[in-house]
């Protein structure tokens, strides 16, 4: 039957036909083209997503606002940044040693109990945002508002765990950098101890914040058990270090204007993209890095697990036809021809007896009996691989091709 063609009006809104080789060849081959096919393509989704996901993220960036701006208010309230002069008494510099540090020290610990409180509510959004992103990810059709409230009900307890055991460590790591500043600008007797304990310190938080990235991920993705997700994303986060830092900073940079001065018309920039779209490619680059890592490393090993979910791979139809058609020819019965038969088939004559019609049924046991026994003997001639070969007619194209 002739293929309909479009009208034009119809062209001119879908674009020229196109034959289905080249809408294949279109479709994303690798992880980074599905990456930037979904943030090209799904640009409003992707808003949405964000939005929804800095609705309860919010709260966090508010404490990080007012962390730094009580910190300069107790720098500007403290002796060390006044101007010794008129009306302003005069301190020895030794009482001022370690000042700062014990401020920041105990500004944290506020911070840090009040984080806390925030996990509760930051946890809804991730495990929200972070299960829209996979079904992205996946190339699967997603309504944004149902799914993240989906996402919400299937993952937000695994997250919350998740959430609170990142915070908790991470309090313990940081307070104790703060603690080894106070030490190290009180002069200790043992500074480059203090001094390797900070960047000890710094390189444990950063690979626990990668486990707890991968620990997300792997909760909307697999059902685990929460021992069994801790233990998973550290292996991952140890085993894959540099590149997985690699793709830490490529997803934190959305959030690199908001380095940059106040009064900066950039940082105001920065703070739209935060509110409209970095959170989004953040979740996007990192759900999409881990959806590569599950490929290379987990599915072969989980059954029923499927693999490159998203992209289209090259040779993946015709690979899959071969498939199915060496399947359905090893597991068709082979039938022995009529014509080679040697038993001798019963005719039964117009006035038959008793007889006559026992020695039909015998024929016609001898005859299933010769064709159960013709099957035996070419299935095992089949499964040895030059029989195959040669069935298939494989031996003579490698010939060829010699």
């Amino acid at each position: 039957m002739a293929k309909k063609r479009k009208g034009i009006f119809t062209r001119i809104v879908e674009g020229k036909e196109r034959s289905e080789d080249y809408a294949r060849k279109t479709l994303p081959s690798n992880r980074w083209a599905l990456g930037w096919d979904l943030i090209k393509t799904n640009f409003g989704k992707n808003v949405k997503i964000n939005l929804l996901t800095f609705l309860f993220v919010f709260p966090l960036f508010v404490l990080f606002y007012f962390r730094g701006i009580y910190l300069q208010a107790q720098a500007f309230g403290s002796v060390f940044s006044m101007n010794i002069g008129i009306a302003y008494p005069s301190y020895p510099s030794q009482n001022l040693i370690g000042v700062a540090e014990r401020i920041t020290f105990n500004t944290d610990v506020l911070f840090y109990l009040l984080l806390f409180v925030f996990t509760f509510l930051m946890s809804v959004g991730l495990s929200g945002g972070f299960y829209v992103m996979r079904n992205m990810v996946w190339t699967e059709g997603v309504f944004v508002v149902s799914d993240f409230w989906s996402g919400i009900k299937k993952n937000y307890g695994i997250v919350l765990r998740s959430t609170l055991l990142y915070v908790f460590f991470l309090a313990i790591i940081l307070l104790t950098v703060d603690f080894s500043n106070i030490l190290i600008a009180e002069n200790s007797s043992v500074k480059w101890l203090f001094i390797i304990l900070k960047i000890v310190g710094y390189i444990l938080v950063a690979v626990l914040t990668i486990a707890f990235l991968f620990s997300i991920t792997l909760g909307v993705t697999y059902k685990l058990s929460f021992f069994d997700l801790i233990k998973n994303s550290s292996i991952l986060s140890i085993g894959l270090l540099p590149i997985n830092a690699f793709f830490v900073v490529l997803a934190i940079l959305p959030f690199g204007l908001l380095l940059l001065e106040e009064t900066s018309i950039f940082f105001s920039l920065g703070l739209i993209l935060v509110i409209f779209l970095s959170l989004s490619v953040f979740m996007l680059i990192w759900t999409n890095y881990s959806q590569w890592v599950f490929d290379e490393i987990i599915n072969d090993k989980v059954a029923g697990a499927k693999k490159n979910r998203g992209i289209y791979k090259k040779g993946d139809v015709k690979e899959t036809e071969q498939f199915v058609y060496k399947k359905s020819i090893f597991t068709t019965r082979p039938i022995k021809p009529i014509t080679d038969t040697d038993v001798e088939i019963a005719i039964l004559p117009e006035n038959y007896s008793r007889e006559d019609l026992l020695r039909l049924q015998e024929s016609k046991d001898n005859m299933i009996k010769d064709s159960e026994q013709y099957a035996e003997e070419h299935l095992k001639e089949l499964s040895d691989k030059e029989s195959i070969d040669k069935f298939m007619g494989t031996e003579s194209n490698k010939k060829d091709k010699k």
